[in-house]
């Protein structure tokens, strides 16, 4: 009889050691989260960054066939958003170049969880289905930003829909998106990833010029 106790109890958890088992598992899970979740926001941004490729040739595409110029610098008389421009809308400019852009699924970046995707360009197409902002400077011919990850830490002025950069702003993001990092693409068809601290280095425009930013 006390051989069968004695064998009972050596199989039964304490409360003690319960907790420590408890506390083993709680702490193995914390180590393994992390792990788990870089590869899901590694792929995240490369999703992005090939959707600001994407953008960025159908600038370049559209610019082709309209003298070397942006839809920002084209009259809406002649199919651009120039007198648009300055209302800080972003959506009309990806809605004249729907040609080139194919579908506005990749105006959505697959980490911003406070857009919405659109089916198509239709009348419901808005700022809500867009995740990135345009440089309603940006020129053709150059390589400065020409659109990037919306969710800047750099605010426009008071009064005004639009952000001021120069080529000594620093830019930086919120932790949004994809946690203090963001991917510009520059007017030459390239798209890098910067932290904050990196995007200081960065030059955005031309020595002694003033860009815009329309943030969606």
């Amino acid at each position: 009889m006390k051989s069968r106790q004695s064998k009972g109890r050596a199989w039964a958890f304490t409360a003690p050691e319960l907790l420590v088992t408890l506390a083993c598992l709680a702490l193995l899970v914390a180590l393994l989260l992390p792990g788990l979740a870089r590869p899901k926001a590694r792929s995240s941004r490369l999703n992005c960054s090939n959707c600001l490729k994407q953008i960025s040739l159908a600038f370049r595409c559209w610019a082709l066939d309209n003298n070397d110029r942006f839809p920002m610098q084209v009259p809406t008389a002649e199919g651009g958003t120039k007198e648009i421009a300055a209302s800080g809308l972003v959506f009309p400019h990806f809605a004249v170049m729907s040609n080139e852009l194919s579908t506005p699924k990749i105006l959505l970046c697959p980490a911003d969880t406070k857009r919405t995707y659109a089916t198509n360009f239709g009348p419901a197409f808005a700022d809500m289905n867009i995740s990135y902002f345009v440089n309603i400077d940006a020129v053709a011919a150059q390589s400065n930003v020409l659109s990037g990850d919306r969710n800047l830490t750099t605010k426009a002025l008071p009064g005004s829909p639009l952000v001021y950069v120069t080529k000594d702003t620093r830019l930086g993001w919120t932790r949004e998106i994809h946690s203090e990092k963001g991917n510009l693409a520059f007017g030459d068809g390239s798209v890098h990833q910067f932290t904050n601290f990196r995007a200081r280095e960065v030059p955005l425009t031309a020595e002694g010029v003033t860009n815009r930013l329309a943030l969606p």
